[in-house]
């Protein structure tokens, strides 16, 4: 794993990790309960294959699972067999508010997982359940997206701040999946209404992302974010 997930993860929490990685088997995707922390009522581990859109996919399925996002973090690790493994880390509560302090049960996991599978192997469409579910709440909130320079001194951190509500991770996941570029790493926080996303990006061949392309990446972006008060 890297250097960023061994400094924000200790010994006890890699072993749950572990063991949603290996309770995986040769499922696409599987779905495991982690002890809820940062102020969520229940935690998410989430262990597949390294793929274009897959974080849009996930957060798709939180979306129709009614559950919210309060923090995230996403890393990939090689196998030993030499594949591109996501470990996708939720910290989650329920998008009903008069059951955000109930935790999710094992059960509702296991259909959490039967839903991720149906749509990783596209027996459902995300899009067209997307839908048909309520629209959110409108309102006037402000909004930026920016690139931040790394260690290195590229451009490769996309920040993104905005008010908080059901679907936004879906709609930026898609927007990023949809301009052709991949997430190798993120983080979600959530304080109060405001959330603050950041994506580490580079191109599906693995490149750096070239200075031509922010600007529309960053318009997509800011785009999907006005859409999703719609």
């Amino acid at each position: 794993m890297s250097s960023a997930y061994r400094a924000a993860h200790d010994d006890d929490a890699s072993a749950v990790h572990a063991t949603v990685v290996r309770d995986r088997g040769a499922a696409i995707i599987h779905a495991g309960l982690m002890e809820p922390a940062r102020g969520a009522s229940s935690a998410l581990c989430i262990v597949a294959d390294d793929r274009p859109g897959l974080l849009a996919t996930i957060s798709a399925a939180l979306v129709l699972r009614g559950i919210d996002v309060l923090d995230a973090e996403a890393y990939t690790r090689r196998t030993p067999a030499g594949r591109a493994e996501a470990l996708d880390l939720f910290w989650v509560r329920r998008a009903d508010p008069e059951r955000r302090d109930e935790p999710l049960g094992a059960d509702e996991v296991g259909e959490l997982d039967r839903l991720l599978a149906d749509l990783c192997e596209g027996r459902v469409d995300a899009a067209t359940l997307l839908a048909l579910s309520p629209a959110p709440d409108k309102g006037a909130v402000e909004t930026t997206v920016r690139f931040h320079e790394g260690a290195d001194g590229k451009l490769t951190t996309l920040e993104v701040e905005t008010g908080d509500r059901s679907g936004l991770l879906f709609a930026l996941a898609r927007a990023l999946h949809e301009q052709g570029v991949q997430i190798e790493q993120s983080e979600v926080k959530t304080v109060g209404d405001r959330v603050r996303d950041r994506f580490q990006l580079v191109e599906v061949d693995g490149s750096q992302i070239a200075p031509s392309r922010r600007l529309a990446i960053q318009v997509a972006v800011l785009t999907a974010v006005e859409q999703a008060k719609r």
